[in-house]
């Protein structure tokens, strides 16, 4: 059975997540998770991807073909001089995330760039200082945060107008891992999944996601002990898999009264204080999924933990293991017709990139310069638990 979506964090008058102001898009890059975000943008009535853009003008015409785009470009800058463009797709490969962005900022065009962000904090923290004062917004394409089943998970833990507290008391532990076989995919050693120059590697390419469920539910705020295990690939000096573990550090030293003056719970969890375990890697499966655990209850961000449609809240009862679960379900947008005829998507669960635009499209239409699901600073904080880890890996940086 398919639940009602929640209103999404940047509009709380929303009921539709798929309900947005009109946009006029740019693409930059013509690959497969350019192709993706195309095809969701089709989901959206109001979006329009006025054009296209790639290092080859033949690649540009024939994605400009394949997804009904009325103009192709052979280089970027002619994308950038587009004055019908009001905003940039960025999804070329990994190392060429700040020039491409430094290029859409300095046209004075809005910009989504896909993550990871940067390849490192440094060259993060100089897209947003450009940004900030050009006043433009600005987005690293963690969807993942705009699902529905995620969206609700947040209110659940972190609560909501509606129910300042949540559902499942104190977040004390977050577990997430996100491991894939790239070999399905991706050739050894040619793929830029291994090339250490392009922004290869586990680090950089999927452990975003587990560190932002982490970070999303201890409300970003910065761990005080990072510690990294895991194996590089001596061929390729890329990482191939890794475990994070983080440690949160109480937000106060008040500890619950033990007395009759607490109204809530007698527990010595302090405020803030809690541990996250993160799996990531690029050579085996694994479940995908996100558990946060809590004082009174658990939540479960089934698989595809990325990209889910469903999620399971367990909520505690008075005695141990005296529970009630709830399930949510949110059902993908269908797929339309011009969407079949192109393909249909490269990765699961891609219309899902819907809801991220249609947030984006609202944010800005609203004047924002960020979104309130993805802020720029859960981004830089984010980077610099990259950078560490790959730095306990010893990863090289990306030249």
């Amino acid at each position: 059975m398919t639940s009602i979506p929640p209103p999404p964090l940047d509009d709380e008058t929303v009921k539709n997540p798929l309900e947005c102001p009109s946009l006029r898009w740019g693409i930059i890059s013509c690959g497969r998770i350019a192709h993706d975000f195309t095809q969701a943008l089709k989901l959206l009535p109001t979006a329009t991807a006025v054009a296209c853009s790639a290092r080859s003008l033949d690649d540009a015409k024939r994605f400009a073909e394949k997804h009904g785009i009325a103009k192709s470009y052979g280089s970027y800058d002619e994308l950038l001089q587009d004055s019908e463009i009001d905003i940039v797709y960025v999804g070329n490969v990994h190392s060429f995330r700040k020039v491409v962005g430094e290029k859409v900022l300095k046209a004075n065009k809005h910009c989504l760039l896909e993550k990871p962000f940067a390849c490192s904090r440094a060259d993060a923290e100089y897209l947003v200082s450009l940004a900030k004062e050009r006043n433009l917004f600005l987005m690293e394409g963690m969807w993942t945060k705009f699902f529905p089943a995620v969206e609700q998970a947040r209110r659940l833990a972190l609560g909501s107008h509606d129910n300042a507290d949540g559902r499942i008391g104190e977040v004390v532990q977050v577990h997430s891992d996100f491991n894939f076989n790239a070999a399905d995919s991706e050739e050894y050693p040619s793929s830029f999944v291994y090339n250490h120059s392009l922004g290869g590697g586990a680090c950089l390419l999927l452990s975003p996601y587990p560190i932002c469920a982490a970070m999303l539910f201890f409300r970003g705020a910065t761990p005080d002990q990072i510690n990294t295990v895991g194996q590089l690939d001596s061929a390729t000096g890329v990482d191939l898999q890794a475990s994070i573990a983080l440690n949160f550090s109480p937000i106060s030293d008040l500890a619950p009264a033990l007395d009759t003056t607490n109204t809530k719970e007698n527990t010595p969890k302090l405020p803030g204080a809690g541990l996250a375990t993160l799996s990531f890697g690029m050579l085996g499966e694994s479940e995908e999924e996100t558990t946060i655990i809590g004082t009174k209850g658990r939540l479960k961000i089934c698989s595809p933990g990325h990209c889910p449609t469903k999620l399971v809240a367990t909520i505690k009862k008075s005695g141990r293991g005296n529970v009630c679960t709830e399930v949510y379900e949110y059902a993908l947008p269908e797929d339309t017709d011009a969407i079949k005829q192109a393909g249909g998507y490269f990765y699961p669960n891609s219309a899902g990139l819907a809801y991220e635009a249609a947030a984006v499209a609202r944010c800005i239409a609203a004047g924002k310069t960020e979104a309130p699901q993805c802020t720029l600073e859960d981004t830089l904080t984010n980077m610099s638990i990259i950078d560490n880890a790959r730095q306990q890996l010893g990863v090289k940086p990306v030249p």
